[in-house]
């Protein structure tokens, strides 16, 4: 099926297929038997006999009876269980690993006690590897069994996800968490990652979970899509060689002669594409993780400097490199500010009058949205010290400056809610950027233009 006729049906919903059909696949002959083990528990764990079943095929995958060949059949099979139960089967699977297959207590203190007394003999090190394994859970070894089969990778992303979902209704589940996150930071380490160019002539079923994946600005149509893809406007992904048709991050860039003030300029369907090769500026406009379960990981700040890297060499015109970034705490914090708290900005309503008085005439409140966003970016801080705003944390960790703050340059229905429909240029200044790194992260310190300075005077 070509783009063009998947077109027709403007944008194609692509349902989350999760791994079960590759799980089938690797035992082929023996699938039935896999099938079998799976329908002797019941899908939703409700009895105590299921419970018990289940413990028993968690051990069996610790302690395989047969060689490799068996611990590779279990594996599988206990993968497609957890894929083939109700959602309440599943919290019972999580639970159960959770909670049943902790680090043995009783163990540890012995090996601490042994390797105390010989931490100081030349057999220290042997001390050290015998502690180390008994401090490993029995659910961390089930977990990276699952990691040598082909769709092992996304199971376990797949299952962080899931994960993360529960949590915090079950708080047995965090060491669980913790573990997979471990795992994936291990597995999901940059240096195992490529990085790809996205283009209009790639496989349409990358192209569709383009659509379905950005999570900045919403993907109305192909068109649309094979805008963003044109010439001056790029697309670049990390992907796993284990999730090879998974993109795990991409990052959506133009290139542009002059720094971008507005989203709409920048995603014009009608604006005629500009030559590449004389553009002076490159703009990162949108990126968007695409694995839940890959939360917390690290990803984008290396992405962003890849991406530098390669376009400074493709594209020698190219000096300036600078976001175009939504604001996405903005309107939630403002929603909090009493008049009290803003009449020490020279601002006489509160922060829910104004934003109920932005639905009649937003033009009205521009200067104190402006003086009230430049204040959200440079005052107000996380617990951590750092900036309140997620966004501009992100940027402002990796070494960016706050560049300017621009007036309606998102006037989609989610940039008014969000940011007020105020965008803000981070600039990635090369020379600078390891200084302004650690001048943030160490004290707390956020680099900013003159330009954001004189909001808050005005």
């Amino acid at each position: 099926m070509t783009k063009e006729s998947l077109a027709k049906t403007d944008i194609v919903k692509v349902e989350d297929k999760k791994a079960t059909k590759g799980f089938f696949k690797i035992l082929g002959e023996v699938a039935d038997a896999v099938r079998s083990w799976v329908g002797n528990i019941g899908p939703d764990l409700s009895s105590s006999r299921d419970v018990d079943s289940l413990v028993l095929k968690m051990n069996e995958c610790l302690n395989p009876k047969g060689g490799e060949v068996s611990a590779r059949k279990n594996t599988v099979s206990l993968g497609n269980l957890y894929l083939s139960l109700s959602e309440a089967g599943q919290i019972k699977f999580l639970q159960t690993l959770a909670e049943k297959f902790n680090p043995d207590k009783t163990k540890i203190d012995e090996e601490m006690k042994v390797y105390k007394k010989n931490q100081d003999s030349e057999s220290s090190y042997k001390f050290e590897q015998d502690l180390i394994k008994v401090l490993e859970s029995p659910r961390s070894k089930i977990l990276k069994q699952f990691i040598s089969l082909p769709e092992g990778l996304k199971f376990i992303v797949d299952m962080r996800s899931d994960v993360l979902k529960l949590k915090n209704q079950y708080k047995s589940l965090s060491p669980l968490e913790n573990e997979l996150k471990s795992i994936l930071c291990t597995l999901v380490d940059v240096d195992l990652l490529d990085l790809h160019q996205i283009t209009w002539d790639s496989p349409a079923s990358l192209l569709e979970k383009l659509i379905k994946y950005e999570a900045v600005h919403k993907i109305s149509s192909w068109g649309d899509l094979k805008n963003r893809l044109d010439s001056d406007h790029l697309c670049f992904a990390f992907f796993h060689y284990k999730i090879p048709n998974e993109p795990l991050i991409f990052v959506e860039v133009a290139l542009m002669n002059e720094i971008a003030d507005s989203i709409q300029h920048v995603l014009d369907e009608s604006v005629p594409s500009s030559d590449p090769s004389s553009a002076s500026t490159a703009i990162f406009y949108s990126i968007s993780n695409t694995q839940t379960g890959l939360s917390g990981i690290s990803l984008g700040n290396f992405l962003i400097k890849r991406v530098v890297e390669k376009l400074s060499q493709e594209f020698k015109s190219v000096k300036v490199y600078a976001t175009l970034s939504p604001v996405p705490g903005f309107t939630k914090w403002l929603k909090n500010q009493d008049v009290a708290l803003l009449g020490k900005l020279n601002i006489k309503q509160s922060g829910t009058e104004i934003l109920e008085s932005i639905k009649t005439n937003i033009e009205c409140e521009k200067q104190s949205l402006l003086k009230l966003c430049a204040h959200y970016l440079l005052k107000v801080k996380s617990s951590g010290g750092g900036a309140y705003d997620p966004v501009a944390h992100f940027h402002l960790s990796n070494g960016a400056s706050i560049k300017q703050i621009n007036w309606m340059a998102d006037t989609s229905e989610k940039g008014i809610s969000q940011s007020a429909g105020i965008m803000v240029n981070y600039l990635y200044e090369l020379p600078k950027i390891d200084n302004n790194h650690e001048n943030y992260m160490i004290n707390k310190a956020i680099s900013h233009s003159k330009k954001v300075s004189a909001m808050l005077k005005e």
